[in-house]
């Protein structure tokens, strides 16, 4: 990781670049907003390990209860020039853009995803493989479709959708990325970022979403157990494991299958790769094998 990294990846989120007119010329200085003061703390001691020392961490917004920290760029050689990067005129109107030239590495999408990601969940589809989203609302239609392909330049698979405001009385606001859930990005994605949230900031706030809503934190932008145990039905490669593991029990696909309550067939297309179990089905071959899904996941990386 390096300074321009951590400051790109924060920039597809909330941060912004903003730049002051003064009669000795123009200072831009860098901003990037939060709910947990806590947050911008432990940003702050990121950018310190990268020489930028000036910054400064105020409250932004009573009302709205956000922090916000900042530092003057002009003191730092490279980093004004970031200003020029990510913000074009169009229309009058200075806006931030997607640069042609991002490199998306796996530390620009982990802040990325810290600023702007989620992983939705939807009580009444208990076995449903919940995406990742990534808000990409503040870009242009030709943004999001860099992104995409950045995205697909790293094996991961996202599609737009149309993002409403819920505080613009449901107007178009926009557009999110979606993550596909039939194939490995959710693994990948995972595996690129971390397959935990970082340890100084998992119990941060990101706030409320709607009133009398729960309180939700920066570990929720990762996946839990019963997502792990969703997320690897659908992964290639674990039927490989599946098959080594039935051959040091010295079970027969046969006997596997019994315990499960399908087809010989079924247990076969799943170690083979042709198929993938349900997640129901799935977490009985899992009770079998006696695997939890965070034991079949290090078993998984593994092969990575």
């Amino acid at each position: 990781m390096n300074k321009i990294e951590l400051l790109e990846g924060t920039l597809l989120g909330d941060a912004s670049i903003q730049k002051q007119e003064t009669p000795h010329g123009d200072y831009f200085y860098y901003k990037l907003t939060a709910k947990d003061e806590k947050l911008l703390e432990h940003y702050r001691k990121l950018f310190g390990k990268y020489g930028i020392k000036n910054t400064y961490i105020v409250q932004d917004n009573k009302s709205q209860g956000t922090f916000s920290l900042g530092f003057y760029m002009n003191k730092h050689s490279k980093l004004p020039g970031l200003k020029q990067k990510w913000y074009k005129e169009r229309n009058g109107k200075t806006l931030k853009v997607v640069p042609e030239n991002l490199k998306l590495t796996s530390t620009v999408l982990l802040h990325w995803h810290l600023g702007d990601g989620s992983v939705p969940r939807r009580k009444e589809k208990n076995n449903m493989v919940p995406p990742v989203v990534l808000a990409a609302n503040c870009f242009s239609e030709e943004g999001v479709e860099l992104l995409i392909r950045k995205l697909k330049e790293l094996g991961l698979n996202f599609y737009p959708v149309e993002y409403r405001s819920g505080f613009k009385n449901g107007k178009r606001s926009g557009e999110c990325l979606y993550s596909c859930v039939q194939d490995d990005t959710l693994f990948r994605y995972f595996s690129l970022i971390g397959v935990n949230p970082p340890s100084e900031i998992k119990n941060c706030t990101t706030g409320r979403k709607g009133k009398g809503s729960e309180t939700h934190y920066f570990k929720d932008k990762w996946p839990t157990r019963r997502d792990w145990l969703k997320i690897l039905s659908n992964t290639s490669k674990v039927g490989e494991i599946f098959k080594k593991k039935r051959g040091e029990l010295d079970y027969t696909q046969k006997e596997v299958a019994e315990k499960v309550g399908i087809s010989r067939e079924h247990i076969r297309d799943v170690e083979n790769c042709k198929r993938h179990a349900s997640v129901p089905i799935f977490k009985k071959i899992l009770d079998v094998f006696n695997f939890s899904s965070l034991n079949l996941l290090e078993k998984r990386l593994e092969l990575s």
